[in-house]
Order: structure tokens, then sequence, then C-alpha cells
């Protein structure tokens, strides 16, 4: 449970931290660029992947799902600019709903009646928590965003399960994150020299967001990683538990710090995804 409260905190600091950028004016490409390469140091130093450089499929997994990093983040923080972290964070972690499916589908996980009401009740409330009023600043053309991230991060979520669950081992599941975001770093260099050149590394803003996003980054991989490796607890099971905790993680900083605002409807939603959490709280054995 605690890994699965830190990966949430993790996921739910990316919108704030991507709303902050807008408010200091932080490029975004080149921003996403320094954040890979310092989750990839910091995988380095704590999780060296040379031990898993030696197995291939992890190499493949490893290749597609850090291309599918750099485009979830682009499109993360373009959303959070311009639909709001709250609203971002809740569409991001709908794709519960395709990573329940999957685990189902692709590892015969069983789910009883008790978790599937919590699933049930989960789903209600993001679903309450997004139709709440468009926040200032937004548009509504922008949900076309949200529910691109929707798809990618549910494509994401199943893709880091089937890869943890299929070719990791004890040895080698702290260094598949290093492996996911060396790619990651030379995808997002090579969009940076394509579209802005060398130069738009240049300013200190960028690197002080790249920074901070690159440790949170490598945090969040590494903690869910783990606790898909622990023995006896099924990917249903942690996914919805790190979505709903993100959700709320996500509402607080956002009330708090960014003084964002929330509906009647909004804050039923809310309810609704503490009540879930409980349920799945009594349904661990």
């Amino acid at each position: 449970m605690g890994l699965v409260a830190l990966a949430a905190l993790c996921v739910a600091g990316f919108a704030l931290l991507f709303r902050f950028f807008e408010r200091f004016h932080v490029p975004l490409l080149p921003a996403i660029t320094i954040n890979y390469a310092v989750a990839f140091a910091c995988g380095s130093i704590i999780a060296p992947a040379r031990m898993a450089s030696t197995a291939h499929p992890l190499l493949i997994g490893a290749s597609c799902l850090g291309t599918l990093f750099v485009l979830i983040f682009f499109v993360t923080g373009l959303s959070a600019q311009q639909a709001g972290a709250v609203r971002t964070t809740i569409a991001g972690r709908m794709s519960l709903v395709l990573t329940i499916t999957g685990a189902v589908l692709l590892f015969d996980e069983r789910l009883d009646l008790l978790r599937s009401i919590g699933i049930v009740v989960a789903l209600v409330g993001l679903l309450l928590t997004a139709t709440g009023p468009t926040e200032r600043g937004s548009t509504r053309s922008a949900w076309g965003l949200p529910l691109l991230l929707f798809v990618c991060s549910g494509v994401a979520d199943i893709s880091v399960t089937y890869v943890q669950r299929t070719y990791t081992t004890p040895r080698t599941v702290d260094g598949f994150p290093t492996l996911c975001f060396a790619v990651s770093t030379v995808v997002s260099a090579v969009l940076l020299v394509i579209r802005d050149g060398p130069r738009a590394l240049f300013q200190p803003r960028s690197w002080i967001g790249g920074i901070t996003l690159g440790v949170v980054n490598y945090a969040s991989l590494l903690f869910l990683v783990r606790a898909l490796n622990i023995d006896g607890i099924q990917a249903s099971l942690v996914f919805p538990l790190m979505n709903i905790l993100a959700i709320l993680f996500a509402t607080i900083a956002g009330l708090v710090v960014l003084r964002e605002r929330l509906s009647a409807v909004q804050w039923c939603g809310i309810g609704c995804c503490i009540g879930a959490m409980m349920v799945f709280l009594v349904a661990t054995p």
C-alpha cells in the first residue's frame, strides 16, 4: 500500500508541476527532455540497467514504452495548461478502465464481488468529478487532449504490467525503468533538436523544471514497478488504488496550491472515490 501511495503522489505531482510550468513560463519540450535525462541519471545511480540489457524482449518493451512516455508527458503538459491540473489527472486516471480490462484478459486475474463494486464506484466518482464546469482559462476543445491522454495512459499501464510480468526478473525489475528512461531521453532529445534546436536548452528555468520533474518521474515508475512485483498483489487492485489516490492528491493540491474550484457534483465524485478506496482496502487480504 505504501508503494502504491508513493506512486500516486508522484502521478498527482505531474499535473501540478505542469501548471507551474505554465505560470513561470517554462518551455515544455526542453523541460521534458531534461526531465528524462535526469530520470535516466537517477536510474543509472540507483538501479543500473546493465544486467537487464542482455534481455532482448525487455529492450524491445522498454523502447516502445520509452517512446510512449514522451508522448504522454507532452500531452499531459498541454492538457494541464489548457484543461487544469485536476481535470488532467482525472482524464489520465480514468485509464483504469483499460488497465483493468487488460489485466483480466492478459493475466486471467479474477475480480471478486467486493472489488467489482469498488471499481464501479470509482468509475462513477471519476465521471462525476470530470463533469464539473470548465476551469477558468480552459476551453471545451481542450477535452481532446484529456481524451488522448486517457487512451495513451491506458496503453502504457497495460504495457508496463505486461513487460513487468512477462520479461522482468527480481534482478532486472529495478533496471527496467532505467531502460525506459534511456529511450525516452533519446526520443525527446531528437524531437527537441528537430523542433526547437539545442538553444532551447539554454534557459535556466527549463533546467529547474526539468530536474524537478525528472526526479518525480523516475520515482513514480520505480514505485509502480516495485508494487506490481509484490507477490499476491494483482494489477487490477494496484491501478485502481493508485488512480484514486492520485485524484485525491491532485484535488487537494489544486484546491490549496492552485486555488482551483470544484462544483457540488465534483465533490460528490470525490466522495465516491474515497468510498471506493475504502472498499479496496477492505478487499485487500
